[in-house]
């Protein structure tokens, strides 16, 4: 092992995660994270730096999970939903549905 052939994209994925299908990765592994546990539907398309936590997390079929979203453990995330970029989900998402982040706000001047 030297510095050239042991370098890490940041990419973890869990070894008792499980996959129906093959991820779609549109910008390849770079930063993602997959708990062991995981458990991923078909035709789920995850960007890059994204994580999902040890837990029980269960992805459904025909998910969009964007840029750098963050998924809690113990969270299902139902079938044909969207995540948008950057969002921490923290709570079940239900069929079909899209979950963004609300508009930044200055809280200190």
């Amino acid at each position: 092992c030297d510095a050239f052939n042991c370098a890490s994209m940041g990419t973890d994925l869990g070894n008792g995660a499980t996959f129906k299908t093959p991820p779609i990765l549109l910008h390849g592994l770079n930063g993602i994270i997959v708990g062991h546990d995981a458990q991923i539907g078909a035709n789920v398309t995850i960007l890059q730096q994204v994580t999902i936590e040890n837990g029980g997390v269960v992805i459904g079929d025909n998910v969009l999970i964007g840029k750098g979203a963050y998924i809690k453990s113990g969270v299902k995330v139902g079938n044909n939903v969207k995540i948008g970029a950057n969002c921490v989900v923290v709570e079940n998402i239900p069929d079909n549905a899209t979950v963004v982040l609300t508009k930044p706000r200055i809280i200190i001047r």
